[in-house]
């Protein structure tokens, strides 16, 4: 297994304070029984956000001639849907078959389910190899991303928000409140691939979200998924509570800025094709 300095740096800022991995990180039960739970609630409607992240995405493959397409971790389908109404059918790695399971269903049969983690999925080659915010429980990213490297024959685009996203957490975090949450980003992973000699440009993409919760108890109870102490609910609720503004249903809504990032780069196949290094100019950053 190759590890990089800059593969130990990620390692350790997946970890907790107390030095142990997030039990979803460690054990794959417990990840696939969220997404259980999850699946189980119903349908979860697209992000508001990931339209424009899409419509990024298909400026970046708009140069190559992509007919098939890999997506890794698809969550609920922000990309999974779009990704088959363009291109007719895709191939989803996922955990989770009852993820998976759903998928099928909301795409109408479009996806062809592979249930692993990448780093141990059976996966043919494609042209485009994608994956947007499904890097949390990522151990082992020098694998991760060399993998993609040599299934890919186009084009590997992996994206994520930029952290911290929430722009509250760094409110409990000046109140000396212990959390956990991603503080990994897609500058760190581009050091992982700078260090596997993979040359890669990161699009950074101003975006908004709008969070809309129906109360003060789910706000509430979304805050203290990141938590790793018992916080009185008073006080929590009078540090979130200037984030949210109330609306004329009684709703409570946080609307925010913030950076989604996409790291593109032409695999090794393609590479060497053209000459070792590609017909595109590599940059560290470049506007949507």
């Amino acid at each position: 297994m190759v590890h990089t300095a800059a593969g130990d740096r990620w390692r350790r800022t997946l970890r907790q304070p107390d030095g142990s991995l997030p039990p979803r990180s460690r054990d794959l039960a417990v990840e696939r029984a969220f997404w259980h739970r999850h699946t189980s609630a119903g349908d979860t409607p697209l992000d508001n956000y990931a339209n424009t992240v899409f419509h990024c995405l298909c400026g970046c493959i708009a140069p190559y001639a992509i007919h098939s397409v890999l997506e890794i971790g698809p969550g609920w389908g922000n990309y999974t849907l779009p990704l088959c109404r363009r291109f007719g059918r895709i191939t989803c790695v996922d955990v989770s078959p009852d993820n998976l399971m759903a998928l099928s269903r909301r795409t109408g049969g479009a996806i062809t389910p592979v249930c692993a983690p990448w780093e141990k999925a059976e996966a043919a080659r494609h042209d485009l190899i994608f994956g947007y915010n499904c890097l949390y429980r990522l151990e082992e990213p020098e694998h991760f991303l060399l993998k993609m490297d040599a299934l890919a024959d186009q084009l590997c685009v992996l994206g994520m928000n930029r952290p911290s996203e929430l722009p509250w957490l760094s409110a409990l975090a000046e109140e000396g409140i212990a959390l956990h949450y991603t503080r990994q980003g897609c500058e760190e992973l581009l050091e992982v691939l700078d260090s596997l000699r993979i040359p890669a440009r990161l699009v950074e993409i101003p975006n908004t979200r709008l969070y809309r919760a129906p109360d003060r108890e789910a706000v509430l109870a979304r805050a203290e998924g990141f938590l790793l102490e018992q916080v009185p609910r008073e006080r929590l609720w009078a540090i979130l509570r200037p984030f949210y503004r109330e609306e004329a249903d009684s709703s409570l809504v946080c609307e925010y800025p913030f950076t989604s990032q996409l790291l593109v780069w032409e695999p090794l196949v393609f590479r060497s094709a053209a000459g070792g290094v590609g017909n595109r100019r590599y940059i560290r950053r470049d506007e949507p």
